[in-house]
């Protein structure tokens, strides 16, 4: 009588384990098709940019001297490459001002994340630079200054001037759009 008792037991238990079939999950998904493993809650998601090749960002002064001084009217006489953690900087020095390039990489799988992150948290007056194949923007400091950021791969580029009795914006910004985009 035990053995006729415990029969339906093995169809109970795989049920309860997940070894059924589940009716209510959508055909082709991993829940409807039997051996199919289920998403881990731990796997990261999939990169939504891709890396950049660390030999391109070697040099982080990006610019020669000559193409600051060509669009933004500042005659370099120095350059000061800098690294911090996952910025790369180049400060470009002049008698008049400076402008600072940094190379923020991030992780592809969290560039989004990332980078609306960094605009939440910069302050001013934040405009988007239209139709702009590198998603370009524009910060507008309560000090005058006007930075434009951009995005290259999994790389987040600022471009900052600051000059001694600066441009207005409209200039500064037709000034900072004549600079090709690196890296």
């Amino acid at each position: 009588m035990l053995p006729r008792l415990l029969a339906p037991f093995p169809l109970v238990l795989l049920a309860a384990c997940g070894g059924g079939t589940d009716d209510s999950a959508p055909a082709g998904s991993p829940a409807a098709s039997p051996g199919a493993a289920a998403p881990s809650a731990l796997t990261a998601p999939a990169a939504a940019v891709s890396a950049i090749d660390p030999a391109r960002l070697a040099d982080p002064c990006q610019f020669k001297p000559a193409e600051i001084t060509a669009a933004l009217g500042l005659a370099v006489d120095s350059t000061e490459p800098a690294t911090m953690g996952a910025m790369l900087g180049c400060s470009y020095k002049g008698a008049k001002g400076m402008v600072r390039l940094n190379l923020i990489v991030h992780d592809p799988v969290y560039f989004a994340q990332a980078t609306a992150m960094s605009r939440t948290s910069r302050p001013g007056e934040k405009t988007d630079v239209a139709d702009d194949p590198d998603k370009a923007w524009w910060q507008f400091q309560d000090t005058g200054g006007t930075i434009l950021h951009y995005y290259r791969q999994n790389v987040e580029v600022e471009v900052i001037p600051m000059f001694d009795g600066s441009k207005d914006r409209a200039a500064m910004q037709a000034g900072l759009l004549k600079l090709r985009r690196v890296p």
